[in-house]
């Protein structure tokens, strides 16, 4: 089993990537919506800042592979390929590199800062920046977890800065490169 591990700044279109991948008939699992549990779990607001100290808190108590580790607990051997959306941090990416060997692929998904903001405020999600600030904040927040070395560490890069339509083209392309589809 082959896992193509996702990572990238927020907004640069790491979801549309997975959900492409999905509608395609390839598994999918999001790191992100374990943190939104444990939000959940803990009885707090889903928001941006609740979901950013929780994720923070999390890796402070059981290290900063704690969401790899427990997204690698949901896949099982069983499965076909795989996407893994969400790596945040190099401690991740070496977790997902030792779990699956040779068959974890890296691969940033990239757009600049103002289309990741523009795609962050018409999402529909609880986690959205309410302002340029809060975006740069959260910017901040998971560059600290080392989110730039994940990007540094990456296979290939892959941009979004055009259509919807480029963007799935780019991916169906990638995806036969490395034999996820015919």
């Amino acid at each position: 089993m082959k896992a193509l591990v996702l990572t990238g700044m927020a907004g640069a279109g790491k979801t549309e990537f997975a959900n492409h991948c999905r509608s395609l008939g390839i598994p999918v699992f999001q790191m992100g919506d374990l943190v939104r549990e444990t939000v959940r779990r803990l009885n707090l607001e889903l928001n941006g800042n609740n979901i950013g100290r929780v994720a923070s808190v999390e890796r402070l108590k059981y290290g900063n592979d704690i969401w790899a580790r427990r997204t690698a607990r949901n896949i099982s051997a069983k499965n076909s390929n795989c996407i893994i959306d969400g790596t945040r941090s190099e401690a991740e990416v070496a977790y997902f590199r030792h779990h699956f060997g040779t068959d974890a692929l890296i691969v940033t998904v990239y757009a600049s800062s103002p289309i990741r903001y523009s795609r962050l405020r018409s999402r529909g999600r609880s986690d959205i920046p309410l302002s340029r600030g809060e975006f740069e904040e959260r910017d901040r927040r998971e560059l600290g977890w080392g989110l730039g070395n994940a990007i540094a560490l990456s296979d290939r890069i892959l941009g979004n800065e055009g259509t919807i339509e480029a963007f799935r083209e780019s991916i169906e392309l990638l995806l036969r490169d490395i034999g996820f589809i015919t």
